[in-house]
């Protein structure tokens, strides 16, 4: 080999070096940036398959937990708007650690609600155990974020949590510069009409997330109840949840 033939192989070298350095840190880039959003595995299956994040979407069963704040409007007209934002983002990032433990994925805020898919992007046939589990867990957190907001002289909260199973319609929704990805569809609907009828500290459930969720669900039976959601045109038979194996609520 030629002394220039050296030279141009040892300058590829450096160049592909250099586009693979390149490349790392985009990928570390995205990864920092879909962490806010994503689990680690679900932002590691959007790098492995970039070329599928296109407008579109599909058809799958899923579960949906909605959540959310009670009198949080009037906590925030109350307190001072420093105050609340700094409340509000503790009580969010002790949620959104337990969410992303039970591989939780969470799709929107909506300001203190916080909306979650269990079994997407990556599908998950334990997906109504795991939101249940989850569920708990973050009930179960709600005592050290009311013992952290008692030290800075802040209100106790408490939170309502609804959560169905059923088939959604889920995938990138937007346009080609700017894109979410969603779900869509009458479950959703009805999750967060579920929601709607909880109390703070409590979780209620579905019969389709009950029977799907597994036999280590602990159920208050005399919480129990048929209701006629608004938009839905049947009664649903709902389900007080207050625990999950060894994890109890109170």
């Amino acid at each position: 080999m030629s002394g220039q033939e050296s030279r141009e192989l040892q300058e590829a070298r450096a160049e592909i070096a250099r586009l693979k350095e390149q490349l790392r840190q985009r990928d570390d880039l995205i990864r920092q940036t879909f962490g806010r959003y994503l689990t680690d595995e679900v932002a590691e299956e959007i790098l492995s398959h970039s070329a599928d994040l296109k407008i579109g979407g599909e058809r799958r069963v899923v579960t949906i937990m909605f959540t959310d704040l009670r009198q949080s409007t009037d906590l925030s007209e109350r307190m001072a708007p420093m105050d609340f934002i700094t409340m509000l983002n503790h009580y969010l990032g002790e949620m959104i650690e337990i969410i992303n433990a039970w591989q939780g994925n969470i799709l929107e805020f909506v300001g203190d609600a916080i909306v979650v898919v269990f079994g997407a992007p990556r599908p998950n046939e334990d997906s109504a155990r795991d939101a249940v589990a989850c569920a708990v867990a973050m009930q179960r957190r709600m005592k050290a974020v009311n013992e952290w907001n008692e030290a800075q002289g802040y209100p106790p909260i408490a939170m309502g949590i609804g959560i169905h199973t059923g088939e959604a319609v889920l995938g990138n929704i937007g346009s080609e510069t700017r894109t979410k990805y969603d779900m869509i569809g009458r479950n959703v609907n009805l999750a967060s009409r579920i929601e709607g009828f909880t109390e703070g500290g409590q979780i209620l459930v579905s019969d389709e997330t009950l029977a799907a969720a597994g036999d280590r669900v602990a159920e208050n039976e005399a919480g129990r109840r048929t209701v006629q959601p608004k938009g839905i045109h049947e009664d649903v038979v709902i389900h007080d949840v207050i625990g999950f194996g060894k994890m109890r609520i109170v």
